[in-house]
């Protein structure tokens, strides 16, 4: 049995065309890659709401009905995270990852921006770890095409990274607020689909606003309540140099 897995495969399964023993090689494969497997609820996702939709003996609630014409009529962008495997010692033994789907979850690079601020806090409590307070918003525009509001001038840069993502290098600049908030800022050019407007979700410990202008993405991420960074990212769109 091979292990290779390719597109009409992959439809073949959302067809649900599949024996067993392929559905699973299928699954494993999606497993190892989230944004195939994101890809693939999408469209599970569409062809289950045209089902919904159809007409049928016992018709849905119509909470089910309306949402399934919203999931319809709105190409789906589903974000995926690790979860816990609800048949944990199973999916151990099989060596599988199992996910699970939040389609009004923020965009994916919010992990990356929660990443990149824990290793920005790491390095900063290890003395063996130098830390790089330089920050030259021109320089880092001319050379990553990375633009960046400009930051208030209580604000005191502590970091300036540069951090691998998928969709190319993102830049991550902690600061420190004059009240003693550690707070980073995460610059990706990607056009993402995070709104326009900042967005805050709570995220372990952290909390993350996010939000986009035009080609670039950004997270503000830092360990307080949501509403207070969401006010302070607020604040960030609207001072550009």
């Amino acid at each position: 049995m091979t292990n290779d897995v390719n597109a009409l495969e992959i439809d073949a399964y959302v067809d649900d065309q599949l024996d067993l023993s392929r559905r699973f090689v299928v699954e494993t494969h999606l497993s190892r890659h989230p944004d195939q497997a994101a890809r693939v609820m999408a469209d599970l996702s569409s062809r289950s709401a045209l089902r919904l939709m159809a007409p049928q003996p016992d018709a849905p609630p119509q909470a089910m009905a309306d949402a399934a014409a919203r999931i319809s009529g709105v190409p789906a962008r589903p974000r995926w995270r690790r979860a816990m495997p609800l048949i944990a010692p199973l999916a151990a033994a099989a060596g599988l990852a199992i996910f699970f789907l939040r389609p009004d979850g923020p965009p994916d690079y919010v992990d990356y921006a929660v990443n990149s601020h824990r290793i920005a806090m790491m390095r900063a409590a290890m003395v063996s770890q130098v830390e790089t307070p330089h920050y030259n918003a021109q320089e880092i525009a001319t050379n990553t095409r990375i633009a960046m509001p400009q930051l208030p001038t209580d604000w005191r840069v502590t970091d300036v990274q540069l951090f691998p993502t998928e969709r190319g290098p993102a830049l991550v600049i902690a600061v420190k607020t004059q009240d003693g908030q550690d707070f980073s800022l995460f610059a990706l050019r990607d056009r993402s689909r995070a709104p326009e407007r900042p967005d805050a979700v709570q995220e372990g410990t952290e909390s993350v606003a996010y939000w986009r202008r035009g080609d670039m993405s950004y997270a503000l991420t830092g360990a307080t309540e949501p509403g207070l960074i969401d006010a302070t990212a607020e604040a960030l769109t609207r001072n550009w140099s």
